[in-house]
């Protein structure tokens, strides 16, 4: 996935980025009222994957609306990353292609990669 598409959804979505130094993770996300903005801290993105798996998983926490205080309770924090997970996976991967492809005997993420990026180029 091009980290453009990312981006263009966050602006979609009227969600601010900001570089920030984060002591436990290398992305958040903040929501209050109307303004919600994913924090990055750059400092430890060190490739595009790494830029796209953070703001994957920060865009599923708002499109599933699972949003969380610091000082949750450890089960509710649970709960949102897995229902922020689920939804960035319904969202941004392809589920039933990829099922269809491991049927195919293709098991690894390298070859998913290969096989689904080269379909997303006669897309465009």
């Amino acid at each position: 996935m091009e980290t453009t598409h990312l981006y263009n959804k966050m602006e979609e979505q009227n969600i601010h980025y900001i570089n920030h130094e984060l002591l436990f993770t290398k992305g958040a996300i903040a929501h209050c009222d109307d303004l919600t903005a994913i924090v990055v801290d750059e400092k430890q993105v060190k490739s595009q994957a790494s830029e796209n798996t953070v703001l994957i998983q920060e865009l599923g926490h708002y499109m599933a609306g699972a949003y969380y205080h610091t000082n949750s309770p450890y089960q509710l924090i649970e709960k949102m990353e897995h229902k922020a997970d689920k939804k960035a996976w319904e969202e941004f991967f392809p589920y039933e292609e990829i099922k269809m492809l491991m049927k195919r005997g293709l098991t690894t993420v390298t070859r998913f990669s290969r096989v689904l990026q080269c379909r997303s180029l006669l897309y465009v």
